[in-house]
């Protein structure tokens, strides 16, 4: 087996960012509040404000409501999911 062919199994095996975004949360807007990312998630309420003001699920600006890209969200699952043993 030659270096390209191991260079693209690789990339076979990785799933394309693209449709992962797609298939994610699917039924979910592509930004949630906070009672939306506890369903996500399966988390309660102040363990998401926990996370959100530790900065491990970025949010973005709106004043004091919670409001959080669903890529974000992805993002968090997919690093999680990686850091697990």
């Amino acid at each position: 087996m030659d270096d390209t062919s191991e260079i693209t199994e690789t990339a076979e095996s990785q799933p394309n960012t693209n449709d992962v975004y797609h298939t994610m949360f699917a039924d979910y807007p592509d930004i949630v509040g906070a009672e939306q990312l506890c369903e996500m998630l399966d988390l309660k309420y102040r363990t998401v404000c926990k996370f959100v003001r530790e900065g491990k699920i970025p949010r973005m600006p709106h004043g004091r409501k919670i409001r959080v890209a669903k890529i974000e969200v992805i993002n968090y699952v997919l690093q999680r999911a990686q850091n697990k043993p």
